[in-house]
């Protein structure tokens, strides 16, 4: 993280499915996008990512977004 709150930064809630790969890893999985802001987002699935993992995100009609798993929830 940069240092910067992100929890101040507006969010948009909405319901998108998005294509996420974890760096190094072949497999493409299937998240649901929960919330949306310009300093992430919050996706839900089966995929297991630990913070701190680089991913990229296939968002549609945005296209591909490359970041850091900030947290992680069960």
């Amino acid at each position: 993280m940069t240092g910067v709150e992100t929890r101040s930064v507006a969010r948009d809630s909405l319901f998108l499915l998005a294509d996420i790969r974890v760096e190094q890893a072949s497999e493409v999985n299937r998240v649901r996008v929960r919330n949306l802001s310009d300093g992430g987002m919050m996706g839900e699935g089966t995929i297991r990512v630990q913070r701190g993992n680089r991913v990229t995100v296939e968002l549609r009609n945005i296209g591909t977004v490359c970041g850091t798993v900030a947290w992680v929830q069960d």
